[in-house]
């Protein structure tokens, strides 16, 4: 049977650690709405569950206009930074990096992300089965104490611009942290062994 994987995710850290994984895909850039209703806001793993759902199915909707045999895996996935309840995402100015990065210094906040997994099977031209499965992994990270020149130097490397909580641990936002607890790879953005736990049959035969 035919198998193929999708990531419905833009991310290049998501592909690095799928393809890491020894994972064979193919990436969608998908557009889905990112925003959040107070109530949908008000839970923070949930809303990355909720997230990581609508990039995928979003996906989904692109795979089944030209339905084929065999079995497609749709993989969404969306981190969130959380601290005492609030959610912190990407930063929309660099002053919204700063002043997200002045909140997180000193401190530990959860980063969370939700995976969203859709199956499609074809067995024939006019038989598809669908399933679907949500999760979501949470690991804590530790901010060390912060002068506000060390924040306005990280923000001038630009690498807050598309990341949750306004930094990349995997990049020069390692120097912001004084440790963690968890799962780093979710921290990166996707937590691969929990996915492969679920899912083994993702890696080749």
């Amino acid at each position: 049977m035919i198998k193929e994987v999708v990531l419905a995710s833009g991310s290049p850290r998501r592909r690095e650690l799928l393809a890491q994984a020894g994972v064979r895909f193919q990436v969608f850039q998908v557009k889905a709405d990112e925003s959040l209703s107070d109530e949908e806001g008000s839970d923070a793993a949930q809303a990355a569950e909720t997230l990581a759902e609508r990039k995928a199915g979003a996906a989904v909707q692109t795979i089944l206009a030209q339905p084929h045999l065999g079995m497609t895996t749709v993989i969404g996935a969306d981190t969130m930074v959380v601290l005492d309840g609030k959610i912190y995402g990407k930063p929309r100015s660099a002053e919204t990096a700063q002043a997200t990065l002045r909140a997180l210094s000193g401190k530990t906040h959860q980063v969370i992300t939700g995976v969203s997994v859709w199956r499609l099977l074809y067995d024939g031209p006019d038989n598809l089965q669908m399933g679907r499965k949500n999760f979501h992994v949470t690991s804590n990270v530790t901010f060390r104490e912060l002068t506000d020149e060390e924040i306005a130097a990280y923000v001038r490397t630009g690498e807050s611009r598309d990341k949750a909580g306004a930094y990349g641990i995997q990049g020069e936002g390692a120097k912001l942290v004084a440790g963690y607890e968890g799962d780093y790879d979710n921290i990166v953005g996707l937590p691969v062994t929990q996915l492969l736990e679920l899912f083994p049959d993702l890696l080749d035969d």
